[in-house]
């Protein structure tokens, strides 16, 4: 897939750098599917105030790279997440966390 038309990167951070206040509905999965079990884990984390054990990763172009599970979570939720940014290249897969199935 390419990159959905008229989408705009929520991404401003160099490779390296983390970034607050991301609207994970902005970023771009590339995944396939989510399993619902890391889903309930992520969500559990969640309710508990608990953070990851490693960050969310994302590309320079808002595609996710680690974190699925959590972005959509915090999409579910509509709460703003917090990003890494790594320096690598993948593309989306699909236009939304949203849109992927769980198994």
């Amino acid at each position: 897939m390419t990159f959905p038309a008229n989408w705009q990167c929520p991404i401003t951070a160099p490779p390296g750098q983390a970034q607050a206040n991301i609207d994970p509905l902005k970023l771009l999965p590339s995944r396939h599917d989510l399993s619902q079990v890391r889903l309930d884990i992520q969500q559990a984390l969640l309710d508990a105030g608990k953070q990851r054990s490693t960050p969310i990763e994302v590309t320079p172009d808002g595609v996710i790279w680690d974190g699925h599970h959590a972005v959509r979570v915090a999409a579910e939720k509509a709460i703003p997440i917090m990003v890494k940014v790594v320096n690598v290249r993948v593309n989306p897969t699909a236009s939304s966390i949203m849109d992927l199935p769980t198994s």
